[in-house]
């Protein structure tokens, strides 16, 4: 569905492959990024109740409500809890996050807007990918493109270079977006559109259609990025699933051109076990959850399988290749693009 105008008075509704999440709170601010980010899945009419509310507070967080939470695990980002059905996350003492799932209602309380900003995007983004698991259309951390001949998957680590090759891509006619990071795959071996925001590097900005608005935004942990709002490519988004033609690996060489070239099916399980089924590159994927221990990880197995099998269709139906990312800029898409565009 189109992008929709930002109005910071009012809540934010998102239909996001089938899961209704209302966003409100008194943060205009924080609501207008987080419709950046989301704006893809926004209803300007929503046609039934959310099943998850979002409530950004600007306030100092309220860790004394919860003095006899004991630590559940801790991530590289926060530490989190778990007090009577509520999870809280705290994010090193400057803002809370608050899961109530027997209601499945999320508040996230602080006074720095970029944090709070982040931890709602995550937050909101964690809870639609426990969603789209159980539906059986896991997310898989790559670069998804659409050509006449279907959908081209490329596998990168994070900051190996995706978006640069997202931003390439589009300035050519006939390429469409599925997703700059986390296309979604079905059990017939399709991709499915999962377009969110787009974070650039500055120095890639020369990529951007002329005009496009721009955002700077600070994360966590990484260096800031311009924040883009898919509406500024609308028109270049793919909305119906694609068959999977090509999965791609890639990754960054010192050489001085990219190649690519052809591998058997075989090479690419460890990288989607990796991208897709533990989901390394996507927030609270599986990594997380070995963290907790060994009860745990065994309590996550029908997860790994409703994520293997998508995998499985879409190795099985397409062709894999390795992509070798050489510090010749522009080769990198000239060479992937022999997929593409074919």
């Amino acid at each position: 569905m189109a992008p929709v105008t930002p109005v910071a008075s009012e809540p934010l509704d998102l239909l996001v492959h089938g899961l209704r999440v209302r966003i409100g709170g008194d943060w205009p601010e924080v609501l207008e990024l987080l419709l950046l980010d989301f704006g893809w899945f926004a209803e300007q009419d929503p046609q039934g109740d959310p099943e998850v509310t979002v409530e950004v507070a600007r306030r100092r967080p309220s860790f004394e409500r919860f003095g006899q939470a004991r630590p559940a695990f801790v991530t590289p980002r926060n530490v989190v809890f778990n007090l009577d059905g509520v999870r809280l996350v705290d994010y090193g003492g400057r803002a809370l996050a608050v899961h109530d799932r027997r209601l499945d209602r999320i508040e996230i309380q602080g006074e720095d807007e970029e944090l709070v900003h982040e931890a709602a995007y995550l937050c909101v983004l964690s809870r639609i990918g426990s969603h789209l698991d159980a539906r059986g259309t896991p997310r898989l951390h790559a670069l998804g493109l659409a050509g006449e001949g279907g959908a081209t998957l490329v596998m990168l680590p994070s900051g190996g270079g995706k978006t640069t090759l997202a931003l390439r891509a589009l300035a050519e006619d006939g390429v469409r977006l599925l997703s700059e990071d986390t296309p979604l795959l079905d059990r017939r071996g399709r991709a499915h559109p999962f377009p969110l925001r787009l974070g650039v590097n500055e120095q890639d900005a020369w990529l951007l259609p002329p005009g496009t608005p721009t955002r700077r935004l600070a994360r966590m942990e990484f260096h800031p990025k311009l924040l883009v709002s898919v509406a500024a490519l609308a028109e270049r988004v793919e909305r119906r699933p694609q068959r999977v033609a090509n999965i791609v690996v890639g990754r960054r060489s010192l050489a001085s051109e990219s190649t690519l070239s052809p591998l058997p099916r075989r090479a690419a399980i460890g990288p989607l076990l990796r991208e897709g089924v533990i989901g390394v590159g996507v927030y609270q994927g599986m990594e997380f959850v070995l963290q907790r221990g060994p009860a745990d990880v065994l309590s996550q197995a029908g997860v790994g399988l409703r994520r293997a099998l998508p995998c499985l269709a879409a190795l099985t139906r397409a062709r894999v290749w390795s992509l070798e990312l050489g510090r010749d800029g522009e080769g990198g898409w000239r060479a992937l693009s022999a997929l593409v565009l074919r």
